[in-house]
């Protein structure tokens, strides 16, 4: 019985004796030796983290400050990385668009290229064009972006990826209604659904207070494109569902190039209301008289749009 005491002390003194060897400084090389310290790689399809600038006047090395599966953002060296609402927001702008429209190409996310107080604007690019590396891109440039609001540059953004859904909706590049519209017109129907659709009805309501004054001289003097004719059609037709049914059937009926793949020719004012009252599911002529006028040459394109797109009904 002694001799097993005997026994126990000593192994309970070596388990001392070991375990006090085993810390200080003979602890942090075995800790150093099993744990390298390595760079853990990115997941498989992460966007570069750097991006150099190669198409018109623009230049800048461009760093990722953020991505996840519907955006990857970048900045220029002169855009502080400390502003970080631009990453949650945009990601749920480019997130809602593609409930509404669907996919734009293989790749889910937006780009987003940030600089401050260069440039005029912003530009889009869609994921068709070499220019801009096969990606969707908005580019804007003129402002701080020191907070989330539509005058501070946010519906400058919107407005660039207006451009990016009415150009690629489908898989078609291409717009043939941009004579009609042209810059800006569907933009700003798309800037105050997005904001709807993102539940910021603030800022929708910013960007109706807006357009109550909002006259162009297009087609005729004091036209109010979003007063008088899309935010009719929109409250009442459907809202975001209406402006998708337009692509939809531009898609299905509108003429291409024999690879499918672009528009072939822009469609005449005629056909612009043939294909807005396919979309609505209502005759809009009587609504367009009252947002454009009307003339004895849009009467018989109209005739003409109902005879030769017969797919479009109402």
């Amino acid at each position: 019985m002694i001799v097993k005491k005997i026994v126990a002390i000593a192994l309970l003194f070596l388990g001392f004796v070991f375990i006090s060897c085993s810390s200080g400084e003979a602890a942090k090389d075995s800790v150093v030796k099993k744990i390298p310290d390595v760079e853990i790689p990115e997941e498989a399809g992460a966007p570069p983290k750097t991006w150099k600038e190669h198409w018109f006047e623009h230049n800048q090395l461009l760093s990722r400050v953020y991505y996840d599966d519907d955006l990857a953002l970048y900045y220029d060296n002169e855009v502080d990385h400390n502003i970080v609402w631009t990453r949650e927001l945009l990601s749920e702008v480019w997130g809602y668009i593609k409930t509404v429209y669907g996919e734009f190409g293989e790749d889910p996310r937006l780009f987003a290229i940030l600089h401050i107080d260069k440039y005029s604007g912003g530009h889009p690019s869609v994921y068709m064009d070499a220019s801009h590396d096969y990606r969707n891109v908005v580019d804007c440039g003129p402002y701080k972006w020191t907070q989330p609001e539509p005058k501070a540059g946010l519906s400058v953004i919107i407005h660039e990826i207006g451009h990016i859904v009415e150009g690629s909706t489908n898989g078609i590049k291409s717009n043939p209604a941009w004579d009609i519209w042209k810059d800006s017109k569907w933009a700003e129907i798309f800037i105050y659904d997005v904001y709807k659709g993102i539940g910021r009805d603030d800022f929708a309501q910013q960007t109706y207070d807006d357009m109550v004054n909002q006259y162009d001289d297009f087609p005729r003097v004091n036209t109010q494109w979003f007063m008088d004719w899309f935010y009719p059609i929109y409250s009442e037709h459907g809202g975001s569902k209406v402006l998708n049914n337009f692509y939809d059937l531009l898609a299905e009926n509108f003429p291409k190039t024999s690879d499918g793949k672009e528009f072939s020719r822009r469609m005449n004012m005629g056909e612009f209301v043939h294909f807005w009252s396919g979309a609505a599911g209502v005759n809009l002529q009587p609504l367009a008289e009252e947002a454009f006028g009307w003339t004895n040459e849009w009467a018989l394109q109209l005739e003409s749009a109902k005879e030769t797109f017969v797919g479009v009904n109402y």
